[in-house]
């Protein structure tokens, strides 16, 4: 390895180490067990169907207030007022909150210029989405062909596979690159974690390269730098929704029977995990002017991270508008998709329990769905 590596390693090791002692050991004049923010973003703690268990780290930071700072020097931002205070009036933009082998978000100076959002609504937007309908149908009638009655997983063989399909018709990839398209996706699937928990040396390396490819394979375009944040992000934000959709039909057979005789349910059903679950429940920021926030003043350059606890409802997943836009595409993947396999398969049932990733405080994405798929003959 090189010296380069060996440093990213031990930063991506202190900070990892940072998050664990905090979230531990208690701290001066606060009761409990040490800081939930830490305990949050060490990406160690999902509760049943990744959701925040009561007394959870979600729940501990709402009783801390509506602004408050972290022990790892973050302002920590939650609650509809707060979160509105927020993005009204310091101009937050996303920004990773620990080391990057491979940045992929603009940087702030970007973010905060109109060019930027106009390029992601222009590739990612409601209207651009539109006018793939057809194509995202199609990829999803055939996702769903390829899969045969009997067990599958519904994250690998599935909402995996479709999303790199779908985005690759999204921004145009050429057939010939799509594998590679597909591969470099995966890669980088832990990007946006990546951004609040350091992942290990090895998925840090992988997740560069993706990046890299990714990056080199929309070089030149017009819209190079918002297609990166459109694979990289969107792509990741519908798998995930996705996959959720899907977790909460396995429970429930007779919204499966629903679907299959009302594919316009879909539209509803994504809706309300979108509402339920939003695809990120904690948002890194920097902060480019000073504010006052519930009291609070923070200075210009200071960290921030907008969380959404469950007091708060379900704000924007991202407090930040220009990312908006990586939602129509998630939406239409994730429609398109749970309709075709309906019209596919009679039968959903779960055949195992559902595994998510650890190290993933933002996404908490699912990386296996064991299911059933068809009608069996029971003997």
């Amino acid at each position: 390895m090189t010296a380069a590596t060996n440093a990213l390693g031990r930063e991506l090791q202190l900070v990892h180490a940072a998050q664990w002692l905090y979230a531990i050991n208690a701290e001066p004049f606060v009761a409990g067990a040490g800081d939930p923010y830490a305990r949050l973003v060490r990406g160690f703690e999902i509760g049943e169907n990744g959701t925040d268990d009561a007394g959870g780290p979600l729940a501990s930071i709402a009783e801390r207030g509506p602004v408050w700072r972290s022990r790892l020097d973050t302002w920590v931002v939650t609650g509809p007022a707060a979160l509105r205070e927020l993005s009204a009036g310091a101009e937050p933009v996303v920004s990773a909150a620990v080391p990057q082998a491979e940045a992929w978000l603009p940087d702030p100076a970007r973010q905060r210029t109109t060019e930027i959002a106009r390029d992601l609504a222009r590739r990612g937007g409601t209207r651009a989405v539109g006018r793939q309908a057809g194509s995202l149908r199609e990829q999803a009638g055939q996702a769903a062909a390829r899969l045969g009655p009997g067990p599958v997983d519904l994250v690998a063989d599935f909402a995996e596979p479709l999303t790199a399909a779908g985005y690759a018709a999204v921004l145009d990839v050429p057939e010939e690159r799509r594998a590679a398209f597909a591969a470099d996706l995966a890669a980088a699937a832990p990007a946006l974690d990546a951004l609040l928990c350091p992942q290990t040396l090895d998925t840090t390396r992988r997740m560069a390269a993706g990046v890299r490819g990714l990056r080199e394979l929309f070089a030149g375009r017009a819209h190079a730098e918002a297609d990166l944040v459109l694979a990289v992000a969107g792509a990741r934000a519908a798998a995930d929704l996705l996959g959720d959709a899907l977790r909460r039909l396995l429970d429930r057979p007779r919204e499966w029977a629903l679907l299959r005789s009302d594919p316009a349910h879909a539209d509803r059903l994504v809706e309300e995990v979108l509402h339920q679950r939003p695809p990120w429940r904690a948002c890194p920021l920097v902060v480019l002017a000073q504010a006052e926030v519930a009291g609070t003043s923070i200075e210009a350059g200071d960290s921030v991270t907008a969380v959404s606890t469950p007091a708060a409802g379900a704000p924007a997943p991202l407090p930040v508008a220009a990312c908006a836009t990586l939602l129509p595409a998630a939406r239409a993947l994730a429609g398109q998709a749970l309709v075709a396999l309906a019209a596919r398969f009679p039968l959903l049932r779960p055949d195992g329990e559902p595994v998510h990733m650890r190290r993933a405080p933002l996404t908490r994405r699912l990386v296996r769905l064991p299911a059933r798929l068809g009608e069996e003959e029971t003997r």
